[in-house]
Formats: C-alpha cells, structure tokens, sequence
C-alpha cells in the first residue's frame, strides 16, 4: 500500500507517495543519507489539503515528529525512533478522498 508522505518544512509542505515500509523505516531511522536526498529530491511542494485523507502521514524532519491519519501502521509493534502522534479521521477526511 503507497501513502501520502506530505514533509512539513517550516509553513511549506512538500509530498509523495510512498510504499509504507519507507515511512516505517523513516520512523525508525533506518533510511540511509541518499535515501532521504531522494524523498527530499522527489517531493513535490503542495498546498495543505483542508482534509488529509486517510493513508496520510506528516513527518517534521527538525523535529522528528510525525503526524498519522490512518496509515495502516501498527506504531506499537514498529517502537519508532521519532514522536508519532495518530490523529482522527472525520466524515469530511473521507469525502474528501
């Protein structure tokens, strides 16, 4: 399953889609330096959507910080490196998919 990556950089955010086991590796610092210059490299800037859909994930690389709607990953099991925080979806996140 690919998700929505959206990297937040100050206001700017920049996404991708994503296989989910880049997010889990990412959460768990386990992506190499040319890795991350390739998600930096091929992430597009965006507008923040007024809903994220659900399979979103904002990750803050300053603060190791991440941001999950839905996601479809079990953090607990995964014992990230980074703060993960698992926000809830409302009807409007899923008419807006």
């Amino acid at each position: 399953m690919d998700l929505n990556l959206f990297i937040k950089e100050g206001d700017k955010l920049r996404s991708l889609k994503v296989p989910t086991y880049v997010v889990k590796n990412l959460l768990r610092d386990r992506l190499s330096k040319s890795e991350l210059e390739r998600i930096d490299r091929l992430a597009e800037d965006t507008q923040p959507p007024k809903n994220f859909i659900p399979g979103s994930i904002i990750v803050d690389f300053a603060t190791k910080t991440a941001e999950s709607y839905q996601a479809g990953i079990n953090f607990e099991d995964l014992d990230p490196t980074w703060t993960v925080k698992q926000q809830k979806l409302t009807l409007q996140s899923y008419l807006a998919n």
